[in-house]
């Protein structure tokens, strides 16, 4: 898995700020062919739970789009 140890982070405690920061960028293709987006995101990168609740999830769900539509091209 494309993480820091290679297996799941698990997320952390709540934290808003740093959250719906995270929540972007930790979308990505974690695995060949798996994309991971919104808090799922965060959870898998070990990122603050919690917090992405509007513009980071948006973001999230844009980007994990645009992401695999530029897989399949």
């Amino acid at each position: 898995m494309n993480t820091p140890s290679g297996e799941l982070e698990k997320e952390r405690s709540m934290c808003a700020e740093i959250g719906e920061r995270t929540v972007v960028e930790n979308t990505k293709e974690v695995y060949p062919g798996l994309f991971i987006a919104g808090m799922g995101a965060n959870a898998v990168y070990g990122a603050p739970r919690m917090g992405p609740i509007f513009g980071g999830m948006l973001l999230s769900g844009e980007k994990v789009a645009k992401l695999i539509l530029k897989k399949l091209k």
